[in-house]
């Protein structure tokens, strides 16, 4: 593997992927549009039903009943037409506005992730639009309490190691415990993955 001496330029590659977990946007996506269309079924069914009652209380010539018919057909396309288009409509709107949630869901599950593993995540702010930014700010906080914590805890853990160095060889071994531990508390946060 070879290195160069010159830094190697790396710009950052924005990716618009708006399915960020398929499962849960899919699934809440769908009972919107079938929400959506349930209800515009419904109430064009009422809207044809009452039409072609009205047209046949009005005990019209044979002419002019044929020519209601023809217009109920008609009205029934547009109705029909109307809930292909809202379906799309509401397919696109719910994506978009569950990409909002799965998108930060994402990153906190990536950063639980880094926990785990035992760094700290270096954190960026959410975008502009995304949901959950209160929770967000709560998860940030308690990383940082979480980096405060260890960095105190590991002060003590170098001072008692020192004093157990202090009154003798024998407690060396254990105070090279506290001395590594206190060293991995320190560290955490210093070595950062993104």
């Amino acid at each position: 593997m070879e290195s160069t001496s010159q830094p190697v330029e790396q710009r950052r590659v924005r990716r618009r992927v708006f399915l960020v977990d398929r499962k849960f946007q899919l699934k809440y996506t769908g009972i919107l549009v079938l929400v959506g269309v349930v209800v515009s079924a419904i109430l064009g069914y009422f809207v044809i039903r009452i039409s072609r009652e009205a047209t046949q209380l009005l005990n019209m010539d044979p002419d002019l009943m044929a020519e209601a018919a023809k217009f109920d057909t008609v009205v029934l396309y547009y109705l029909g037409g109307f809930v292909v288009v809202m379906a799309v409509f509401l397919f696109m709107w719910g994506i978009w506005i569950t990409h909002q949630v799965a998108g930060p869901i994402f990153i906190i599950s990536r950063y639980l992730r880094q926990i785990a593993d035992g760094s700290i995540p270096k954190t960026r702010p959410l975008r502009r639009g995304d949901q959950l930014q209160e929770f967000f700010e709560t998860f940030g906080a308690m990383l940082n309490s979480i980096k405060h914590r260890n960095q105190e805890e590991a002060e003590t853990l170098s001072k008692a190691a020192a004093l157990m160095r202090d009154k003798g060889p024998e407690l060396a071994e254990e105070a090279k415990k506290l001395d590594d531990l206190a060293a991995r508390k320190k560290a955490w946060g210093e070595s950062v993955a993104s």
